[in-house]
């Protein structure tokens, strides 16, 4: 239990400027992922879908392939919001700290996943319940 409390602590300074740095270009790529998917591959699937069905007729394909995209498009959609919530929780001072139990969100966590909410403890406890 000590060195659980030791491992826990706020981030410095210079730790959360990395940390809205990393976030602010994680987010700018992935807006301009989610462009490109839509003004490139969206523009091709469509007409690639067309063909399919003219000469085919399978209207599944075409179907199958829009969503494949707009589920590509839906997941870095959440992406973004949980960045910016990360972002918002950096600037209101709570970044880091578990929602659940209030506490301090290791650092080591934080690092692999910038924008989580929870401690492993509470995450854990979570999916347990979840998957009842």
């Amino acid at each position: 239990m000590q060195e659980d409390k030791k491992n826990r602590r706020r981030l410095t300074g210079e730790e959360l400027d990395g940390v809205r740095e990393n976030l602010s270009e994680r987010k700018k790529t992935l807006w301009n992922e989610v462009l490109h998917d839509l003004t490139h591959e969206a523009g091709e699937i469509n007409r690639e879908a067309v063909d399919t069905i003219r000469e085919s007729g399978d209207r599944a394909m075409g179907e199958l392939m829009e969503s494949s995209l707009l589920h590509l498009v839906e997941m870095k959609a959440r992406e973004l919001e949980a960045i910016e919530a990360a972002l918002n929780r950096i600037d209101s001072g709570e970044y880091g700290r578990c929602m659940d139990c209030g506490r301090w969100i290791r650092p080591a966590r934080l690092e692999v996943q910038p924008f989580a909410v929870r401690c492993i403890k509470c995450q854990e406890e979570k999916e347990r319940i979840e998957n009842i």
